[in-house]
């Protein structure tokens, strides 16, 4: 623990541009390619499935492609709210110290108009 005072008292950083590249990554890149991934998975399965058809091994790869799917859509649905999260969380920050300011503005002595001299 700190003597007192100033010392040991944290910074409280954000990182805005590694917040909105995370966002933009998540909506330009990676969830698309996921989508990509799973219709892709989706063909080549259906394909197997098809080829399959009558036998255990058709209903079981059917059974796994439903299951893929719920999961690339889980991911999906996860991938969104981290996006959503990290875009909230750029802005609440912003908004925070924006309040914080305007408070403590409040106790600021009034302006003399000698720069503080």
């Amino acid at each position: 623990m700190s003597g007192g005072g100033s010392e040991g008292l944290g910074v409280l950083k954000t990182n805005d541009p590694g917040k909105s590249a995370a966002a933009k990554a998540l909506q330009e890149d990676i969830q698309p390619g996921i989508d990509r991934a799973g219709a892709h998975a989706d063909e080549a399965t259906a394909t197997a499935v098809t080829g399959f058809t009558g036998w255990a091994t058709g209903s079981g790869l059917k059974e796994v492609a439903d299951e893929w799917d719920k999961q690339v859509k889980a991911l999906q649905g996860r991938l969104g709210a981290d996006k959503t999260a990290l875009q909230g969380a750029r802005t609440g920050f912003r908004d925070y110290d924006i309040r914080t300011a305007g408070i403590l503005h409040r106790f600021l002595p009034p302006s003399t108009g000698h720069n503080g001299n």
